[in-house]
């Protein structure tokens, strides 16, 4: 229900954002969507944080969609003093072996704190919010909300491992090679027709 997606469009300077709070996400409509220029301010009724994905697209605008969550499993790593690093799935393999975590208990509600967390960010396609839920980038819609789901799998699994109190076998591999094998513009395209399919059925 919370968080929102956005997309770059042809014009750098210009993005889509879906809706905000109490809109599900996946059943959004083009005609439901806000068309925002990169130095657009909050309106009412527009998504609060629209700050976040005007900074991203701006800093890099090789990033084509962002995507804010607050799902539960991502939200409790946030919460640890040090978010692990460990790699347990090899289709996680974007996951950041340091996670940028985002410290301040408040909502990014201006251009300065929204650049301020593009550069906590840095490189990495996966960043925490501190008691609060992640951002997640791709170089499409379809690489980010593949990664989204994923980083969810991922951040459950670490948890309920975690819960064991034994040492973890973490994939060694080096992450980005793997993800350049295992996960190409073909599996995100797969993973987005699966998903698709049951937003279909659920009309």
């Amino acid at each position: 229900m919370f968080g929102h997606v956005s997309l770059l469009t042809e014009d750098p300077e210009r993005y889509l954002i879906c809706p905000g709070a109490g809109r599900r996400k996946d059943l959004c409509r083009p005609d439901e969507l806000f068309e925002l220029g990169l130095d657009d301010e909050f309106r009412p009724g527009l998504p609060l944080e629209l700050y976040i994905h005007a900074a991203m697209h701006r800093a890099k605008p090789e990033i084509a969609s962002l995507i804010h969550v607050h799902s539960p499993n991502l939200v409790a790593l946030a919460a640890m003093a040090e978010p692990p690093g460990e790699l347990l799935m090899m289709h996680a393999s974007f996951w950041p072996e340091r996670i940028p975590l985002w410290d301040r208990p408040e909502l990014i509600r201006d251009h300065e704190a929204a650049e301020q967390f593009v550069r906590t960010m840095g490189d990495s396609g996966l960043g925490l919010m501190r008691w609060h839920g992640a951002v997640i980038v791709g170089r499409t819609v379809r690489e980010a909300v593949f990664r989204a789901i994923l980083a969810e799998q991922h951040a459950g699994l670490l948890l309920a491992s975690l819960a064991h109190g034994g040492p973890l076998s973490t994939v060694t591999a080096p992450r980005d090679a793997l993800y350049a094998e295992v996960l190409p513009a073909t599996t995100h395209d797969m993973h987005w027709r699966f998903e698709s399919s049951y937003v279909l059925l659920d009309e």
